[in-house]
């Protein structure tokens, strides 16, 4: 036992750096984007409020300067978002 210790200690394997990395839609995540597309597509197109633009493309730079840090960021808060508040009294 001891000895398979020893070999494994000394074991590593070169990982490319994509297999690591999280796949990135337009470098925000797929349920960011999602959800930016679902908002233009009910403000501009369903309701017709084209000022509505520039707010959502405000908020893609956002998304996408917080990915850029941390690519679990926008999971993160909208975990936060969803969580059940629970009051303990």
């Amino acid at each position: 036992m001891a000895n398979n210790m020893k070999k494994m200690i000394g074991y590593g394997r070169k990982v490319h750096r994509s297999l690591l990395q999280r796949e990135l839609v337009g470098g925000v995540p797929e349920i960011g984007l999602f959800l930016l597309l679902m908002l233009g597509l009910v403000f501009v197109f369903g309701l017709e409020l084209y000022f509505m633009l520039i707010p959502i493309i405000i908020l893609y730079i956002i998304m996408r300067v917080l990915t850029k840090r941390d690519p679990y960021m926008i999971d993160i808060v909208l975990d936060n978002i969803y969580q059940k508040d629970v009051f303990y009294p």
